[in-house]
């Protein structure tokens, strides 16, 4: 069996539009590696690049060996959008171009005319993608079933294979503050089971901390925070993780029950959503 060449390349463009290369970051981008894990691994083999990371993707033996190239990226990524699609159908003119992120939900329209697929939605889109191009058998079994992509941490390089893991536990903001970029794209908030957290968090093995990559890690529903707080007790007893930071609204230091719990769990770290974006530590 031949598998499907899958290249999925998180863009990168710097507001100086010169070749850069950072070689560590607090929260890199992890799509390119949840987008991994709604393809299937015996179907298909997927690759992924972190221009972030990396630097600018220049390799033309691996730009013309994708059967799909997945692009994603902040919304001043759009134009390097624009110049791998360039680049990699010069190496291979049957090559299926698919964009998605915010630069594509900034400008869907504009987009349509560049790339054979824009997905103005969440990840799972994805899923039609792949059964649209490649055909329903190369979307991940696990997937169809549980409907939530585990993030393919296996397939992650460079600064993102570090003693912090990423993992997330709920999707957008209860909030809906003017000044959002979240609110602008009318997203809801969705809370994830507490289930799909735990395998996300046994996905990644032993770390030393992780960070969730929550757009806001508070929650309205008081018992979904208390639930949370106990599955991080339980797996930091295991041995999973030692700390881990998050970024919260202001509401979340309300209830001083959630400090306590908090601590109690391994915090180290809260970033504060605020005009004056501060942080706030919990231990030394």
């Amino acid at each position: 069996m031949i598998r499907k060449r899958i290249l999925i390349v998180n863009c990168f463009s710097n507001e100086w539009r010169i070749p850069f290369y950072q070689s560590g970051s607090f929260s890199p981008a992890m799509a390119p590696a949840f987008l991994a894990g709604i393809f299937s691994p015996y179907h298909c083999d997927v690759r992924i690049y972190n221009e972030q990371s990396n630097g600018p993707l220049k390799d033309p033996e691996l730009l013309g060996w994708p059967d799909m190239l997945v692009l994603t990226g902040l919304n001043t990524a759009f134009d390097r959008m624009l110049q791998l699609t360039a680049y990699a159908r010069t190496q291979n003119e049957k090559v299926i171009v698919v964009a998605g992120g915010s630069a594509i939900r900034a400008l869907f329209h504009y987009a349509q005319a560049f790339f054979d697929y824009c997905c103005d939605g969440d990840i799972e889109q994805m899923q039609y993608v792949i059964e649209d191009t490649l055909g329903k058998e190369c979307v991940s079994a696990r997937f169809l079933r549980e409907g939530r992509a585990i993030p393919q941490y296996d397939l992650l390089s460079g600064n993102w294979t570090t003693d912090f893991g990423y993992v997330e536990s709920s999707r957008n903001c209860y909030h809906h503050c003017s000044f959002c970029t979240t609110t602008a794209e009318k997203t809801s908030y969705l809370p994830y089971s507490l289930e799909y957290l735990k395998q996300q968090i046994l996905a990644l093995g032993k770390k030393r901390a992780i960070i969730f990559i929550d757009n806001n890690f508070s929650s309205v529903d008081k018992q979904f925070i208390a639930d949370r707080f106990a599955l991080l007790k339980e797996l930091r007893q295991q041995g999973y993780f030692s700390r881990w930071a998050a970024s919260v609204s202001a509401d979340f230091f309300l209830d001083d029950e959630n400090l306590a719990r908090a601590r109690e769990t391994g915090c180290m770290a809260l970033f504060i959503q605020s005009f004056f974006n501060l942080l706030h530590f919990l231990s030394p």
